[in-house]
């Protein structure tokens, strides 16, 4: 089994957790079988290109996750964040950005 394999498998089955999706209701949503959606996210497979997109656009992740694995990957809360952020207007991310900005960098005070 390759580490790719369980990041895929991981992702899928946290999405449609967040999502609230049965396996089945994902499965007709992907117009797959349940058997072959379960495999996945049992570590067993890898969905074609074509799947994946569909997948990751119904499921709205990133394929950043997958494609540039970082250290954060696996904590919940970042997750969450990332998903939030691509449904938030231009004003939204400014606010945002500048949040973590402050609190990232925070000013030293004089």
């Amino acid at each position: 089994m390759s580490i790719s394999q369980v990041q895929i498998g991981t992702m899928i089955k946290n999405g449609r957790m967040d999502l609230h999706l049965t396996q089945d209701e994902l499965a007709e949503k992907l117009d797959i079988s349940s058997p072959y959606l379960r495999d996945l996210e049992r570590h067993k497979g890898v969905p074609s290109l074509k799947l994946f997109c569909r997948i990751m656009q119904t499921l709205n992740l990133s394929a950043d996750d997958y494609v540039y694995p970082n250290s954060n990957a696996s904590n919940d809360t970042y997750q969450k964040l990332i998903r939030l952020l691509t449904q938030c207007d231009k004003y939204q991310l400014h606010v945002l950005l500048a949040t973590a900005t402050a609190l990232v960098y925070p000013i030293e005070e004089q």
